[in-house]
């Protein structure tokens, strides 16, 4: 009895002394100073890593970018270009599949990304929903046919399924994929396979109707939005000027939103200011919603045609 007596004024010295039931002998820190402190520094550096979160890790702002190669448009973009191993999203004014101006800067954009690592030997992946790709129209865009991978496609799960597959393959330079849509969870994987192997994917909004409720939540790295505008007239009149388009950078991790008219010049494989908004000024505003106009001669599309 008295052993008995002694066992148990021991155990309740030490829960005296800060220590809890069935708690393995750990002292319960909620009641000591030294356990305050420790607690405060855990919080702090919980808050400090949501903070780094939300800012971007280093390792994002390291990111390796490809220069669009026109200053305006450098300089809004975080690292100075094109940030590479992420996702984007291209999408257009108009609603029917053949809108070609989302096509058209998704090669402008893959151009760049080849004069940017042009010893880089790597294909292409390009899952399509039509098949309706034309090889000649990408050698005279300055890429070479021979380093795409066609892959055809009936649905929005099949061409979101290859481009995770693809996006696993460290030998490619890119994948791009048209969709009519993409949601959250779907972009989430696609930017995480994307950021795990340092493949840039490019998700291409081409709809077969019109688009019906507002655009879902993205967890791409950067959207853009592509309008065609009216080209000024070559110096031969029998062929058509360069590819003129208004481009609305809707959102963008670590970069404000922005817009700027550009000209595409196939040759130089370069973007320009068109010339009436050489200034500027067109930068400094906000994107403009469907059905209104811009200063700098820039209108919305249906009104342009």
């Amino acid at each position: 009895m008295s052993l008995l007596l002694r066992e148990k004024g021991r155990v309740s010295g030490a829960f005296g002394a800060g220590l809890k039931p069935g708690g393995g002998g750990l002292p319960d820190i909620s009641e000591s100073p030294a356990g305050a402190r420790g607690g405060a520094a855990g919080l702090a550096a919980l808050r400090d890593r949501v903070r780094r979160i939300e800012q971007g890790s280093a390792a994002e702002r390291r990111r390796s970018v490809a220069p669009l190669g026109l200053a305006a448009l450098d300089a809004a973009l975080p690292g100075g270009g094109l940030p590479l191993g992420a996702l984007h999203e291209i999408e257009g004014e108009r609603a029917e599949w053949d809108d070609g101006v989302t096509l058209g800067f998704c090669l402008a954009l893959l151009t760049r990304l080849e004069r940017a690592f042009p010893k880089a030997d790597r294909k292409i992946l390009w899952i399509s929903r039509q098949g309706d790709l034309y090889p000649p129209a990408l050698a005279g865009q300055g890429l070479d046919p021979g380093r795409f991978l066609m892959v055809r496609a009936r649905a929005d799960h099949e061409v979101l399924w290859a481009m995770e597959e693809g996006l696993r393959c460290n030998r490619l330079a890119a994948v791009v994929g048209e969709v009519e849509g993409l949601d959250r969870l779907a972009g989430r994987r696609l930017q995480l396979a994307a950021e795990g192997n340092g493949v840039t994917a490019f998700v291409l909004h081409r709809r077969f109707r019109p688009l019906r409720r507002g655009r879902e939540a993205s967890a791409a790295l950067s959207r853009w939005r592509v309008t065609a505008a009216a080209s000024r007239d070559a110096l031969d009149a029998r062929f058509i000027g360069r590819p003129q388009w208004r481009l609305d950078l809707l959102r963008c991790r670590g970069a404000a939103p922005g817009s700027w008219q550009v000209e595409w010049d196939d040759a130089a494989c370069g973007f320009s200011l068109a010339p009436a908004l050489r200034d500027g000024s067109l930068a400094a505003q906000p994107p403009a919603r469907d059905g209104q106009t811009r200063g700098g001669g820039v209108v919305d599309f249906r009104h342009a045609v």
